[in-house]
Order: C-alpha cells, then structure tokens, then sequence
C-alpha cells in the first residue's frame, strides 16, 4: 500500500496513529492525531538549517527540515509502512502542526513534479545565484537558500551547507526560480508565471479551497485548452466542490424568500431563480436547472448566502 494510501486511511478514522516507514535507504515515522500530523522523526543535525532548540522546542530550521523529510518519503516507492493505533514514537522527534491531507496532496505534487525537476537540474556542479528581485514572504527554507545563494555557490555545496536532501533542494530551488528570485547555469531564466499559479491553485485543492482553486484552473484552460493536467486539476476541484454539498439531501425543499434584493445576482444565480417559480426539492431543483450540476449547487450556495432563498428538509 502506498504511503499516501496509508495516511489517507488513518485521516479518514480521525484517531491517533503512529505510522513507521522502513525503506532501503532511511527508516522515519510520523504521529498522526485528529487528522492532523503533529510529530515527526527528527532530521540528521547537519548544515546551517539544523537550528538548536528554542526553549526545548525544536527550532524553525528542524522543523522544516522535519517536513521536507516527509515530503522526500513519498518519492521512494520501495519500502515497508506499519501503522500502529496505540504505539509511541521511537524517539521525542520534532512537533509539527501539518494536516494530513495537506501532507499527501503536497506529497503527491512534488512525485508527480520529481520528474521533471531532476532533469532540469542534471548535475549538482550548477552554479547557483540570487537575482536583484526583491524577496517577501519567504518561510525559513527558502530564506536561507535565498541567503546562500547571494555567494553564487554550486548547488551541491548549496545542499550541504544547508542540510537538505538533493531532492529537497531542487524542488525548493525550482520554486524560487519559477519566482524569479534566483537562477542555475543551464537554465530558463525569469519567472514562470503559469506554473507559479498551477502551484498556488494545487495548494489552495490541498486546502479544500475547490472555488477557488477551480477558477484558477478554468482561467488556465482558457489561455491553453490542450493542457491535460490543468484540465484534469480542474476536475478534481469540481469533484471535491461537489462532495462538500453532499451534506444537502436530495429531498431538501428551496423557497423563494419575499422582498429580497436581487439586482446584484449574477447571471447563473438568475437563472437558477427563474426556476423557483414555486418551491423545489434539490433533486428536482438540479434536472430542470439550465445550469451544470456543479454550477447550480454553487449559485444555490450563493443564494442562501444572501438570503435569496432557503432550504429546508422536507421531513
């Protein structure tokens, strides 16, 4: 069972779990309790990342060295997972705040990306530099690449200064060159705007943010029907649009509610309410409507939101 197969079904129950991975080359664990990732193997101490601890805690370096360390599991097929329900970590580790579900939508972006990345980035002996953009917002990580790359090193002495595995690294390298914030010897220089917004759309579906995340994707598709990943993000977020208004029965009964403005509706939002004509249970509601399923659950959503109709169970 793959390793994100595994976390799904301990998030999923939403109880306590100690998840222990053997491969080849490492052996780590994680705690899962109450769907979220709160403890984890502690990284090697090694390179300007692994920071000492602050009042007994782990420091800001360790634990982000902890998280990429869970990310860089997921590109490892080989191995053995164990999932133990009353079992303690072998060791203290390092505290992390990480929803599960973020852990494996993130995790399974960077495999799928992994690909590419290493062959953007064929030798470690590929200079390394910061560029004159000006840098905000950046987490731990990507400061202090930022920081060493201000003395153009190679990427593999970059690695080893830092602590970070190859993989970690380049992925984290590939996101601030995409920014523009730094640039590698053999590679395309400036921002890629597109793949930055396919990036901050894959983490807004991570968040269960599916509007949002599938405006993002439609605007994409717009400018390049033929992009097949787009198109098949795209059908995620509307398929987990679609599951969060499950909760809403197919009996539910839609009113229209009297003496409410309605002049600033949107085209969708009307013409869904020109189909309530009299009340309509939800199921009925979703055959008649001119609109696509998922586009007429969204405008019943936004009509609730401004009191333009109501639902209530028909029991």
């Amino acid at each position: 069972m793959p390793l994100a197969d595994v976390i799904q079904w301990v998030d999923a129950r939403g109880s306590r779990a100690l998840i222990a991975v053997r491969g080849p080359d490492r052996e780590s664990w994680l705690v899962i309790d109450g769907r979220v990732v709160v403890r984890g193997a502690a990284p090697e101490a090694r390179g300007l990342l692994a920071s000492p601890e602050v009042d007994g805690a782990a420091g800001p370096g360790l634990r982000a060295l902890a998280r990429e360390n869970l990310l860089d599991l997921f590109l490892d097929p080989r191995g053995e997972f164990s999932v133990d329900e009353r079992g303690e970590p072998p060791e203290p580790g390092v505290e992390l705040e990480l929803a599960a579900q973020f852990l494996v939508m993130e995790g399974l972006r960077l495999l799928d990306e992994w690909p590419r990345i290493r062959e953007l980035y064929p030798t470690d002996t590929a200079r390394l530099a910061a560029t004159d953009a000006e840098a905000e917002g950046l987490d731990t990580i990507d400061a202090a690449i930022r920081d060493v790359a201000l003395r153009a090193p190679a990427l593999g002495e970059a690695r080893l200064v830092l602590g970070l595995s190859r993989p970690a690294l380049l992925r984290r390298v590939e996101t601030l060159r995409m920014r523009g914030l730094v640039e590698v010897e053999g590679t395309p220089h400036g921002p890629d705007v597109e793949g930055s917004l396919v990036r901050q759309a894959r983490v807004l579906l991570a968040e269960r943010q599916f509007r949002e995340a599938a405006h993002v994707f439609r605007s994409l598709l717009a400018s390049n029907p033929t992009d097949r990943v787009v198109r098949q993000l795209l059908a995620e977020a509307e398929a987990g649009h679609r599951r969060a208004f499950d909760e809403r029965a197919p009996t539910d009964v839609v009113s229209r509610v009297d003496d409410v403005d309605q002049t600033k509706l949107k085209g969708a939002e009307h013409a869904l309410l020109e189909q309530l004509t009299r009340s309509r249970p939800v199921a009925v509601l979703l055959a008649v409507s001119p609109l696509r399923e998922l586009e007429t659950l969204i405008a019943l959503d936004r009509l609730v939101t401004r009191g333009v109709v109501r639902v209530e169970s028909a029991e």
